[in-house]
Parts: structure tokens; sequence; C-alpha cells
């Protein structure tokens, strides 16, 4: 038997933690990706983030962010606001409820961040965290 692929672990691993994030999301009625973006927002607290933003930190298309931000909206998480810089964008901020679920969800993606490493030592530990940096650069 042939030995298995890079590419064959990395997805088993995303695959894994968006089952966790599915899970954790869950009883909040909210989706893995919907805390996500949740911690995004939440880690650029004083920044001015926009849609394409969203696009670029998901790797997703205009179409899907769209329907995430829109979703979020409804469910009061996140409020649209007109962009004073230009008045075709829309700033996306938190709301109270979703300023709430950001230390919440910053603890699940912690103590996930940790369950990756924790049969590694600390320099292996260090070493994973470069390669994964370097292989989500390589284009």
């Amino acid at each position: 038997m042939s030995e298995r692929r890079l590419g064959a672990w990395l997805r088993d691993a995303e695959h894994q933690m968006n089952l966790e994030m599915t899970q954790f999301a869950r009883p909040f009625g909210l989706t893995g990706m919907q805390l996500s973006m949740i911690d995004f927002l939440g880690r650029h607290p004083d920044e001015t983030v926009f849609q394409v933003d969203l696009e670029r930190e998901f790797h997703v298309q205009r179409s899907t962010a769209s329907l995430l931000v829109k979703r979020m909206v409804e469910r009061h998480l996140v409020t649209r606001i007109v962009a004073p810089s230009d008045s075709r964008k829309r700033q996306l901020q938190l709301t109270a409820k979703g300023r709430h679920l950001v230390p919440i969800v910053t603890e699940h993606l912690v103590a996930q961040d940790a369950k990756m490493v924790a049969n590694l030592s600390s320099s292996e530990a260090k070493a994973f965290q470069r390669a994964l940096e370097q292989i989500s650069r390589w284009n």
C-alpha cells in the first residue's frame, strides 16, 4: 500500500476541525462558519471590515460571503453600515449579541489549537505552525 499524501492529511485535519466547530456552534443555533466570522470580526474590533475582507479571509466567493452576512444580520449578530469612505460599500460590525459570543468562540478556538499540538513538543508545535503558514501561502 502506498504512503498517504500530505493533501489527504490536511483535508482530514480540516474536516475534523470543521466538524468540531459545527458541533460547538449548533447549541447557539449557528454554523461553524458563522462562528468563524464572529471570531474574525472579534479579532479586528478597531478596523473597518468589509464583505470583501471575509471573502479573502475564508477564500469564498462573493455570493457565499453575501449569504453569510445576510444570515448574520437576520440573527442580529452583525450590522451593515454605509462606509463613510465609499457609500457603495457596507462596513460590517458585530452587534452586542455578536460581541457577547466573541470570548466564547475565542475560548473554543484556543482549546482547539491546543488540542492540535497537545502531543507535540514546543519546538515541534512551532515548526508545525511555520509549516502551515508556508503551505497556506504557496500560491
